[in-house]
């Protein structure tokens, strides 16, 4: 029995002895590699932290380059610079003063109000004394500082310093800003650091600025490592600091003047493992060893394998792959959970394609949502058109007097030409035509676009144009101008429920160096809508071109009307500035930049014109039986040979069978084939064939076969005077 017992012993002494010696094995792997883990942990919260000091500076630098932009700074005018800076330093409380001195050192504005009083106490040191003033004066560069106490204040601080300059090659001093260490020290220590941890920033020489814990056992000394930025970046190291404590310490560089440490505490990072290690020795004593390998095997095929499913599929439908599904069967809560995830992801797909019909929605309603609003005027001008049109048709088959006919054959073609060019407007102001910037004359446009303003705001507004006499022409798209009127008009509307005044002004206007902000020197023709309605307060005013931003009920507006004009207006190359106070209306106006060149001559058909008469042979290509005929007889009168066709295909067959000299086709016809196609199977069939095409409207058209500038065309409704010249023009070209 004692042997038999000696027996099960030895085998339970040799079944222990192995895994004692493979659990020591693996507690000092897992030393190793906890202290790679420690070490990336270290180094990758060093890294954050440099970045996030990084940020900082960034931040810091952008300030200067705006403050170095600040005209008041460039043309070192003592009393502005100094309230400016006054007002930047409350803004940024972090920073214990921003000054800005010559090229000699000696400050002439600064943050402190006190220095209009005695100056001489901002003095500085001369330009050899301050190694980030003579850097930033050498490389014309921001340059950061090293650790120093302010001598105004006698605090610790960190300088930044920017070059300025009065012209583009000529500099014209530094402006420095003093960035609080206190601040800085106060700023880490809300970054979480765990216990036993330690974080530090040093400059280039190894002082330290900030750290957590016991900064100010710290700051102002040298630590004993780390010292260059650009040779400690992304070392790590095991050391015993000043205070006793044995770290793992990384560190990473902020540019090539700061230094981020950050270290780990041993002792803390290594009490998990000494705890796990005297568990599994007690778990190996009481021989677990084979309940953990089933946890393991069991916790392998139950939970890891369909959570790794989980984490899979969550991944694809982040990534928009609303496709992939989760197959775990059972009734087990993974797979409870994992049909409550097939049925988000339907769900997820689902609002998917909702948001996209929705987007979509949401973009033509931009367009309908203004031009909705001009309905009831449009019909109505249409309507007043065509009355004027019929009743002259009338007047012209009833009467046999040569005079009178001709008075209203003139009255019924000013009301078609009154008619395109309202048509034209329309197209131009839902975007349906091709635009392009060219010279406007500002004047002629407003006078011209007012019709359309006043339906828009009602009979309870009154629209009053104010035309300057010798107004520059401004370089813009005068559709999207219209637009952007229209929109200020619709806004103004919108801030007078009850009624008011919307005076529109045209005015020449040099801007000067500095004179607005964000505006370029040069010369502008000012365009101003200015209401008198509810007005907005400041924090309203600072935040209308943001896009989405409005004050308005929900489904009321969109938030869009400012930003879009304020887009269309800097692609331009000019500048909106806008007033407004409660109770006392808003101003927007709007710097349109002169043009430079001069504007096509557009002339008015005031007289019936002779046709030019030509010989050549023409087919015409036309749905339309009235138009067709009209157009036949006129080309025949002027010496035209004339063949006509009333669909493509028509028109196909022909050109297969004769010659033409010129085919004049419409763009828009039935039978599937449309001018564009008979053009192209033209040029095929007779390559010394010339091509006019004629559209009330074909944008669409072009775009959908990639026509644009392919052909000329000629926009319908024409004279026919206008399409006389135009067959000889291009009769005529090389």
């Amino acid at each position: 029995m004692s042997s038999l017992l000696s027996r099960l012993f030895a085998l339970v002494a040799a079944a222990i002895l192995p895994a004692i010696a493979i659990q020591a094995y693996n507690e000092i792997d897992l030393r190793r590699t906890r202290e790679v883990e420690v070490q990336d942990e270290a180094l990758g919260l060093a890294k954050l932290a440099a970045a996030e000091q990084q940020q900082i500076v960034q931040g810091v630098r952008q300030a200067l380059i705006a403050l170095s932009e600040v005209p008041a700074i460039k043309a070192k005018d003592v009393q502005e610079c100094d309230a400016y800076l006054s007002r930047i330093k409350q803004q940024y409380p972090e920073f214990i003063s921003f000054i800005v001195v010559d090229m000699n050192a000696s400050a002439f504005c600064s943050s402190f109000t006190e220095h209009r009083v005695a100056p001489v106490v901002h003095k500085l040191a001369p330009a050899t004394g301050r190694a980030y003033f003579a850097n930033a004066v050498r490389t014309g560069k921001f340059t950061i500082g090293e650790f120093a106490f302010g001598r105004n204040t006698g605090r610790s601080v960190l300088q930044f310093a920017l070059p300025f300059y009065e012209d583009e090659n000529h500099m014209g001093g530094v402006v420095i800003a003093s960035l609080s260490l206190d601040w800085l020290a106060d700023y880490i220590a809300k970054k979480g650091v765990p216990e036993g941890a330690a974080l530090a920033i040093t400059d280039r020489n190894g002082i330290c600025l900030a750290r957590y814990p016991d900064n100010a056992l710290f700051v102002g000394k040298k630590l004993p490592a780390g010292k260059d930025p650009t040779l400690s970046n992304g070392t790590v190291a095991d050391m015993v600091n000043v205070d006793g404590v044995r770290r793992t310490v990384a560190f990473a560089a902020v540019g090539e003047d700061l230094l981020v440490s950050y270290g780990l505490g041993k002792a803390q990072t290594f009490t998990k493992i000494e705890h796990r290690t005297q568990r599994d020795l007690l778990f190996i004593l009481m021989s677990a060893l084979i309940v953990l390998i089933l946890t393991a095997w069991g916790a392998q095929r139950f939970i890891q394998r369909p959570f790794a499913q989980l984490v899979d599929a969550a991944n694809r439908w982040r990534l928009g792959e609303f496709g992939r599904r989760l197959d775990i069967a059972g009734n087990s809560e993974i797979a409870r959970v994992a049909r409550a995830f097939n049925a988000m992801a339907d769900a997820l797909k689902h609002r998917e394609h909702e948001l996209s019909e929705a987007r979509e929605q949401f973009h033509q309603s931009q367009k309908m949502e203004s031009v909705g609003q001009l309905t009831g005027g449009v019909a109505h001008d249409f309507n007043n058109l065509l009355t004027v049109v019929s009743a002259n048709l009338e007047l012209i088959e009833a009467g046999d007097d040569i005079g009178k006919i001709r008075h209203s054959a003139a009255a019924a073609r000013r009301a078609v030409d009154r008619g395109a060019k309202l048509t034209a407007q329309l197209l131009a102001f839902s975007r349906r035509q091709i635009l392009n910037p060219r010279p406007v004359n500002a004047n002629q446009l407003v006078s011209e676009f007012q019709g359309i303003i006043r339906k828009a705001v009602g009979e309870a507004c009154r629209v009053k144009v104010w035309t300057s006499e010798g107004l520059w022409l401004c370089h813009v798209d005068p559709a999207r101008l219209e637009t952007a009127l229209l929109n200020l008009a619709l806004n103004a509307r919108d801030a007078m429920p009850n009624g008011g005044v919307l005076d529109i002004e045209m005015k020449n206007v040099v801007v000067g160096e500095g004179a607005a902000a964000g505006c370029l020197p040069g010369s502008y023709v000012r365009l101003s809508v200015r209401d008198t309605g509810s007005g907005m307060p400041p924090e309203v005013r600072n935040r209308v071109f943001e896009p989405f931003f409005t004050t308005k009920e929900v489904g009321k507006g969109t938030g869009l009307g400012l930003s879009m004009v304020y887009g269309f207006v800097r692609q331009s190359g000019g500048h909106i500035a806008i007033e407004s106070a409660l109770g006392k209306g808003t101003t927007v106006a709007l710097y349109l930049p002169k043009a430079t060149q001069t504007p096509d001559v557009e002339t008015e058909d005031a007289q019936p014109q002779a046709f030019p008469t030509g010989s050549e042979r023409v087919l015409v290509v036309e749905d339309n039986d009235d138009l067709l005929d009209l157009t036949s007889a006129m080309l025949t009168r002027s010496g035209y040979q004339v063949r006509c066709a009333r669909n493509g295909t028509e028109a196909l067959r022909l050109l297969r069978s004769e010659e033409f000299d010129l085919l004049l086709s419409d763009i828009v016809m039935p039978n599937g084939i449309n001018g564009i196609e008979v053009a192209r199977e033209a040029r095929k069939l007779n390559k010394g064939i010339k091509i006019l095409l004629a559209s009330g409207y074909a944008g669409d058209a072009l775009d959908r076969h990639q026509a644009v500038g392919e052909f000329p065309i000629i926009d319908k409704p024409f004279r026919m005077s206008e399409l006389a010249a135009r067959l000889r023009s291009i009769l005529h070209e090389a």
